[in-house]
């Protein structure tokens, strides 16, 4: 497990070469096509832009810290949209209502810093954030300038990162190095400095870190016994349990239940009625950057200092003639890539039209960019589709010789109008800030370019319509639980790390609540 004392503020060594992720070609991977009667097109050794963590932690050792509550209507999305053609719009089982105290929960175990009373249409909460908002910097100052001359609402969007010490851990120092990066000082919020520090005190807690589980056994229709595993030396174990819980982000939940076939499943565990990995969905996203005559310095800061405008997320606004349902929302100063570090902006910056990506040209171009410069991002919602879904891959294998999950997915017709809907609201505010180039964002990512994957053992009532029930345990089997993303009936355009954390709480309590009844052990 990563230690704070062995974090640096290393460019090359974390956002570059990525040595936070530690899911490497010979355990990692996925493999695209765009439909389910094309060939698989592409295959990748790591998933890629979505930085998949592995280990203790997961994602959350090198996230940026946004925090959002999901809107209301979200958990009730085929109420307010209806179905559209193809689509497999749900409700979740449960409710904000529901959800509400988790998220008081998770707020409070993290220290979410953040003004509700400067949100526009904030879902209804308990309590106030626990931290006052980040302080923004030079250029999130002058996004929210430009964009209250055109009549929004900025503020500043709610971070995992502490503004005051809290609960023995010390305030941001305002270094810049948090998305990509562990904190050195523990002030960005993750599982490690949390949840996995205070599981360590308990004596009757072991953390197997040298493990690579590729089968989850079971003995009986409705119980599973444990799991099968490999460790670094590549031999295999297999750990009995009582109780096992799934948390192994979208791809690979649905990778480790498809891959336990077994004679009481055949098909895979939860697979009876063919739902595991349907349903995948994900975040359509797209940046605009714009060129100033003034010093912005955005990479300057934790990297979600930023302002963000959410007029037009979900049905806040008017759908009328716009041929798309639900919304998004964008926000600003964002560096390029992650955090905007020299090398990382090199790596990632777009280019302007008519410059080459090498010689004197690019390196005047980068000089002259680096301090003066924004990007604007957006974030996006795309609907669930029945014709995109996660499966193996019966030809490409990782390097243990397993397969590897494929996504058969593409956007649906929906994202496109959508674009065109964001992207001149986005360059208008780039435009009232007087920036002397506007350039990027012609489209969301490619397909296979992962933003936020979500879906394919969807929570639901209905076994056959969806893999687990509303508290995440597998349809038919006793004591197999599934946590995370994956659950998700549908997306919101916020990101989903916070009602990710709210569902592990309301999960853990109703296991809680179960074992002490004694049904579960």
């Amino acid at each position: 497990m990563v230690e704070t004392k062995d974090v640096t503020m290393d460019e090359l060594r974390f956002p570059i070469r990525q040595n936070l992720l530690w899911a490497t070609p010979r355990v990692g991977g996925m493999s695209w096509r765009p439909h389910s009667r094309a060939a698989t097109q592409h295959v990748f050794p790591r998933i890629p832009s979505l930085l998949d963590g592995w280990g203790p932690g997961g994602s959350m050792n090198h996230w940026g810290g946004a925090c959002w509550r999901f809107e209301p209507a979200t958990f009730k999305a085929l109420d307010v949209w209806g179905q559209i053609p193809d689509g497999a719009i749900a409700n979740w089982p449960l409710s904000y209502g529901d959800l509400e105290p988790y998220y008081t929960k998770f707020e409070y175990r993290f220290g979410i810093s953040g003004d509700a009373s400067q949100m526009p249409n904030e879902p209804p909460m308990s309590r106030p954030f626990p931290l006052p908002p980040l302080e923004q910097g030079y250029a999130s100052k002058h996004f929210a300038e430009a964009s209250r001359m055109l009549g929004y609402r900025p503020f500043p969007m709610p971070a995992a990162i502490l503004t005051r010490d809290y609960q023995g851990r010390k305030r941001t120092g305002f270094c810049g190095f948090c998305m990509g990066y562990e904190c050195t000082v523990d002030a960005k919020s993750n599982t490690r400095v949390t949840e996995i520090k205070e599981a360590m005190k308990n004596p009757n807690f072991t953390l197997l870190t040298d493990r690579y589980v590729f089968k989850i056994t079971m003995s009986s229709p409705n119980r599973v016994d444990g799991v099968v595993c490999m460790d670094s030396s590549g031999t295999v174990h297999e750990l009995t349990a009582n109780i096992i819980i799934v948390a192994a982000n979208t791809f690979y939940n649905v990778w480790l239940l498809l891959l336990s076939r077994n004679p009481y499943a055949p098909g895979g565990i939860g697979n009876q009625y063919g739902q595991v990995g349907m349903y995948f969905h994900q975040h359509p996203s797209f940046g605009v950057f714009g060129f100033f005559d003034q010093r912005m310095d955005v990479h300057i800061g934790p990297s979600h200092t930023v302002m963000a405008i959410t007029d037009f997320m979900e049905n806040r606004f008017d759908h009328k003639e716009l041929e798309f349902i639900m919304g998004g929302f964008f926000f600003g100063a964002h560096p390029a890539g992650a955090a905007g570090q020299p090398i990382e902006f090199v790596k990632s910056i777009p280019l302007m039209k008519g410059i080459p990506a090498w010689g004197p040209k690019f390196k005047a171009f980068v000089a002259q960019t680096f301090s003066r410069y924004y990007m604007i991002n957006a974030l996006l919602t795309d609907p669930p589709l029945k014709t995109n879904f996660i499966d193996l891959d019966p030809h490409a294998k990782n390097g243990l010789g397993f397969p590897l999950p494929r996504l058969t997915f593409s956007w649906s017709p929906m994202v496109a109008k959508m674009h065109r809907f964001f992207y001149p609201k986005m360059t208008e505010v780039l435009q009232a800030g007087n920036a002397l180039k506007i350039w990027g964002g012609s489209d969301v990512q490619s397909p296979w370019q992962l933003s936020h994957p979500s879906g394919g053992t969807r929570m639901g009532e209905n076994p056959e319509e969806s893999v687990t029930d509303r508290y995440g345990k597998v349809h038919g089997i006793h004591n197999l639980f599934v946590a995370g993303n994956s659950l998700f009936p549908t997306m919101s355009a916020f990101n989903p790390t916070e009602t990710i954390g709210a569902l592990a709480y309301w999960q853990a309590e109703y296991i809680k609540k179960r074992v002490f009844h004694g049904d579960l052990i």
